[in-house]
């Protein structure tokens, strides 16, 4: 039997109580409560509809919406979701975005995070990984504190062409503590202007952050960046594509400090802006310091393998001032997903993947060779100059069935950032190509 309180109240009680209070009906309980302007006389509802009725309406309502044909990058992809990963994800030990604090009882959950955190340090080849945070932008805005702790200094440097998103959460940040953010430009080939960057760097310097590919879509030197930044006392922060690590050279393999990027290409379909999934790496000197949760593997007294969140110290389990993170709520279930995508990809299944964007875009690069912006080798997106503004640009592909953009405002109000999916046909890429080519 259920305890009584998990019933409502019968309509006994409830007369009994009207009674006690003096009212014939809860309309007249109602009535002597609300304001007579407040009131609501008439909801004006259709009758109501049975469950088929219900759902061929709804089906009627979805069949409005227009579905476009995605060429818009920025940082948010149209990226191919497996069938087998949203059927996994759906099994109800997985489905929640909540920590397991007793590990006792979520071995299994545990289990799947500790298996994130080891995928994601194979594809940056970084020493340790957390189990995730919010999204790719408070990832990098997270770093940039988590440096300032390491080297006791407040001044970063970052590329002017840094994802707009991800530099507004990171001034949002550091607005109220007192940081010295500086932007480093870009060269004429969209890269960061190395010699610039050599100057910028002193010895209050903390941390210096780069993105690969860039916000352009086009691959910084990385190498050579590592070597500036090395002849100084300074950490090297990366913000990376995890699908472009498949083919290009990894934030371990550049001596980057903390790498961190957006997992929502890994499998997350674009669903009005989120949720995402920060991933969020380091190495192992800082784990210390990192922020988020990390899952270890363990043995209890009988010898018997469990997992268990670990160095809790760092987070909110402490004095709010001494933590290096608040993160309460966060996005496991995305993690989760990210994970299956991986284990369902492999490494071979991620570098196709990876080659099969990388020729799409350049097959749509050569046929707008001629409204390119920079000659420089790019994945996944590249930016174009158009005749008309970029806006007026965005809304005549709209009409036409394409979603590209966003605008590159920084370059001025005639450029657009194309982006090249997956998903893409050829049949779709060339309409595009004939579109834009008037434009």
């Amino acid at each position: 039997m259920f305890a009584r309180h998990y019933f409502g109240l019968s309509d006994n009680e409830i007369r009994e109580i009207l009674n006690y209070l003096g009212y014939s009906d809860l309309e007249t309980f109602y009535k002597s409560k609300i304001p007579k302007n407040l009131e609501l006389d008439d909801f004006k509802l259709p009758p109501s509809l049975s469950e088929e009725e219900a759902r061929e309406y709804i089906e009627c309502l979805g069949n409005l919406n227009k579905i476009f044909k995605i060429f818009a990058g920025g940082g948010a992809y149209d990226c191919f979701t497996p069938s087998a990963l949203n059927q996994l994800l759906l099994r109800s030990e997985f489905y929640t975005a909540y920590t397991p604090y007793q590990p006792e009882v979520s071995q299994g959950t545990l289990q799947v995070m500790f298996e994130f955190q080891s995928l994601i340090c194979e594809l940056t080849k970084m020493d340790v990984s957390n189990a995730s945070v919010y999204d790719g932008a408070t990832a990098l805005a997270e770093a940039v504190l988590m440096s300032f702790r390491i080297k006791n200094k407040y001044k970063v440097i970052i590329p002017k062409n840094l994802n707009p998103s991800y530099k507004e959460v990171l001034k949002t940040y550091l607005q109220n503590i007192e940081a010295n953010l500086v932007e480093v430009n870009f060269d004429n080939y969209g890269r960061i202007d190395l010699s610039q960057l050599r100057s910028l760097i002193d010895d209050i310097t903390a941390s210096v952050v780069i993105q690969n590919p860039n916000y352009f879509g086009i691959i910084e030197e990385v190498f050579e960046i590592k070597k500036i930044v090395r002849t100084k006392d300074v950490l090297l922060i990366s913000v990376f594509d995890p699908v472009s690590l498949a083919i290009l050279s990894p934030p371990g393999e550049y001596d980057s400090d903390i790498a961190v990027g957006e997992g929502q290409s890994l499998g997350v379909p674009l669903s009005f802006g989120g949720p995402y999934v920060g991933l969020f790496t380091s190495k192992k000197e800082y784990i210390r310091q990192m922020p988020g949760r990390i899952v270890a593997l363990t043995r209890d007294k009988y010898g018997r393998r469990g997992f268990v969140t670990t160095l809790q110290a760092r987070e909110q389990h402490i004095r709010r001032a001494k933590a290096t993170s608040n993160i309460c709520t966060n996005q496991q279930l995305i993690a989760t997903a990210v994970c299956i995508y991986l284990t369902l990809m492999g490494k071979e299944g991620l570098k196709q993947l990876a080659k099969l964007i990388f020729n799409k875009t350049e097959y749509l690069k050569e046929k707008l060779k001629q409204k390119l912006v920079f000659n420089s080798p790019t994945f996944r997106e590249f930016v174009i100059k158009t005749n008309k503004k970029a806006k007026e640009v965005i809304f005549e592909c709209a009409k036409k069935g394409f979603l590209v953009g966003p605008e590159v405002k920084l370059l001025g109000d005639n450029y657009l950032l194309i982006a090249v999916s997956e998903k893409r046909k050829k049949e779709e890429i060339d309409e595009l190509a004939e579109i834009l080519k008037d434009v």
